[in-house]
């Protein structure tokens, strides 16, 4: 949510949140394991935000994929994010674009 947030800034968004509207059935999970992946996100949430928030992006919807992957290798390369999630958000941008969008 907080690199959706920062990326629609870049084209005078604003973004709305409210409770969930559908249910997901999950495979098996580790409760613990997920809980241990995303302590950085409880624990460091304003760090996160203020980096964001600074980070040097592009402005208008033509930029949207290239603030993306910059919001992203803040993440992974501080350490918010493992490293794993790079490559899955570099073919995610270029299923999206593939597709026209």
């Amino acid at each position: 949510s907080y690199v959706a947030q920062r990326v629609a800034w870049t084209c005078g968004w604003s973004i709305l949140f409210h409770n969930a509207t559908v249910w997901q059935e999950r495979n098996e999970h580790n409760l613990m394991r997920d809980f241990e992946d995303e302590v950085s996100g409880y624990t460091q949430n304003q760090r996160i935000c203020q980096e964001l928030g600074d980070l040097d992006l592009l402005t208008g919807p033509e930029n949207i994929h290239e603030n993306l992957l910059r919001c992203y290798r803040l993440l992974t390369e501080r350490g918010y994010v493992g490293a794993a999630e790079m490559p899955l958000v570099e073919a995610w941008v270029e299923d999206v674009r593939r597709l026209g969008f």
